[in-house]
C-alpha cells in the first residue's frame, strides 16, 4: 500500500514539473512574438482609415469622407438662473418656438426683489425730499443773509445822517459858547454900582444853561453815532456769517443727504429684480425642459434652446485630409435618418489638431483619430433641425494641398463669417 502511495506521489510530482516548463517556454515565445511584433509594427508606414476616403463610382472623383454631428449654428443653449434659487413658474413648453426677449421662467426670489426695489425707491424718494428741504433751508438762510446786508446797507444813511446832526450841533455849541463868552465879557466891564449892569445875572445864567445843553445834546449825536457805526459792522458780518452759513448748508447737502448712491442701490436692486424673469437670449425652440417648477437651481440648467434656423454638420476630417479641403467647397450630407443627402457648403476649417469625439457604430470603428474640426451650413434645414445631435456622414471633394493653400487667409475667415 504504502509502495503505490508513493507511485502516484511520484506521478502528480512529474506532471506538475512538466506543466510548468511549458507554461515557461509558451511565456518565452509569446513574449518574443509580441516583441516582434510591435517592432513590425513601428517598422510598418501609417495608413489613413478606409472610411476617410470614398470614390464617386460615375465621375471617379475622390472624396473626403467624415464623421459628423448636425446642430444648430450658434449651438445649443442652456439656460439657467441664480444657484440656489427656485423655480416658480415655467412659461414654455417642450418644442415651443420662442422669440428674443420672452419670458421662459420666473424664480421664486422676485417677491423678494420687488420688495428690495420698493424700498430702495422708498428710501430714494425719502432723501429726495431732504434734499428738497435742505436746498429750501439754504436758499432761506441765503436770502436773510442778502436782506441783512440791505439792513446794514440802509443803516450807512442813517449814519450819514447823524453826522449831519453832529456837524449842526456842534455849530450850535460852539455859538452858544461864543454868546456865553460875550456876554462873561460884558458883565466884567460893567460898573460897581449895582443896578447898571448890561447883562443881568438871569441873563448869564440862561446862556450859561443853554450852552450846557447844547454840549450835552452834541455828545449825546456823537455817542449816538459811535453806537450807529458798530451796530452797523455788526450787521455787515452777521450778514456774511449767514451767508457763509447758507453756502455750507448748500455744500453739505450732498454728503448728508446721499441720493446719488441711493439711486445707484435702486438700479441694482431693479437689475436683481430683472435677473428673477427668465428670457429668451434669441429665438430658438424649447429643446429640453431639465428642472420642473417647485426645483431648486444646481448644476442643471432650467432648459436648453437652439435657433434652428440656420444648421450645421460640424464635421471631423482626418488630419491627412485637413489641408485638402477649404472654405466654400460643396459638401453632401448622408444619413439614414435623413432619407435623402443635404448638400451644404463648408464654412470653416479649424487649425487646431484633437482627438476625435464622433465615433463610428461599428465594433471596428476607429475611436482614437487625430482629427480637425470643418462646419459645413446646410442648405435645407428642415429635416436637420429636427435631428439635433445625429451621427451623419459627410462628403466633400478632395483638393490638391496646393490648391487649397491658394486662398489668403483673411479671405478664408471672410468666407467664414459671411457664408
Amino acid at each position: 500500500m504504502r509502495m503505490w502511495v508513493m507511485v502516484i506521489a511520484v506521478a502528480l510530482i512529474s506532471a506538475c514539473a512538466t506543466l510548468a516548463g511549458l507554461r515557461y517556454f509558451s511565456r518565452d515565445d509569446g513574449q518574443g512574438s509580441s516583441a516582434a511584433a510591435a517592432h513590425s509594427r513601428v517598422d510598418l508606414p501609417r495608413q489613413p482609415p478606409a472610411q476617410t476616403r470614398a470614390v464617386d463610382r460615375q465621375t471617379g472623383e475622390e472624396h473626403i469622407t467624415a464623421l459628423a454631428r448636425l446642430e444648430p449654428e450658434n449651438g445649443v443653449i442652456e439656460i439657467s438662473g441664480t444657484p440656489g434659487d427656485r423655480v416658480k413658474t415655467l412659461k414654455v413648453k417642450l418644442g415651443e418656438r420662442v422669440a428674443a426677449g420672452d419670458e421662459l421662467a420666473v424664480l421664486e426670489s422676485r417677491t423678494l426683489r420687488q420688495a428690495e426695489l420698493e424700498v430702495a425707491q422708498t428710501q430714494l424718494a425719502e432723501a429726495q425730499q431732504r434734499q428738497t428741504a435742505e436746498e429750501a433751508y439754504a436758499d432761506a438762510t441765503e436770502a436773510e443773509a442778502r436782506l441783512a446786508e440791505e439792513e446794514a446797507n440802509l443803516s450807512q444813511l442813517d449814519a450819514k445822517a447823524q453826522q449831519d446832526k453832529i456837524a449842526g450841533l456842534k455849530t450850535a455849541y460852539q455859538a452858544s459858547q461864543t454868546d456865553l463868552a460875550r456876554l462873561e465879557g460884558v458883565r466884567q466891564s460893567d460898573g460897581p454900582t449895582p443896578g447898571d449892569e448890561i447883562v443881568s445875572d438871569q441873563q448869564l445864567a440862561h446862556q450859561r444853561v443853554a450852552t450846557d445843553k447844547a454840549r450835552n445834546e452834541l455828545a449825546a449825536a456823537e455817542a449816538e453815532y459811535e453806537k450807529l457805526e458798530r451796530s452797523i459792522d455788526l450787521a455787515h458780518r452777521q450778514a456774511q456769517a449767514k451767508l457763509k452759513t447758507a453756502e455750507a448748508s448748500r455744500a453739505r447737502i450732498p454728503s448728508t443727504v446721499q441720493v446719488d448712491s441711493l439711486r445707484k442701490q435702486v438700479e441694482l436692486a431693479q437689475r436683481r429684480l430683472e435677473l428673477t424673469t427668465i428670457r429668451a437670449p434669441s429665438d430658438g425652440v424649447i429643446l429640453k425642459l431639465w428642472l420642473s417648477e417647485g426645483e431648486t437651481l444646481a448644476q442643471q440648467p432650467i432648459l436648453q434652446m437652439a435657433d434652428t434656423s440656420r444648421m450645421v454638420a460640424a464635421a471631423e476630417i482626418y488630419e491627412d485630409d485637413a489641408l485638402r479641403i477649404k472654405p466654400g467647397q460643396t459638401a453632401t450630407i448622408k444619413g439614414d435618418a435623413l432619407g435623402e443627402p443635404i448638400d451644404g457648403h463648408v464654412t470653416y476649417v479649424g487649425r487646431l489638431v484633437a482627438k476625435n469625439t464622433v465615433v463610428g457604430l461599428t465594433p471596428t470603428a476607429a475611436t482614437d483619430l487625430r482629427v480637425v474640426e470643418a462646419r459645413i451650413l446646410l442648405d435645407s434645414n428642415e429635416l436637420a433641425s429636427k435631428l439635433i445631435n445625429l451621427q451623419v456622414t459627410v462628403y466633400i471633394p478632395a483638393l490638391a494641398v496646393a490648391e487649397s493653400s491658394d486662398q489668403p487667409a483673411e479671405q478664408t475667415a471672410q468666407q467664414a463669417k459671411n457664408p
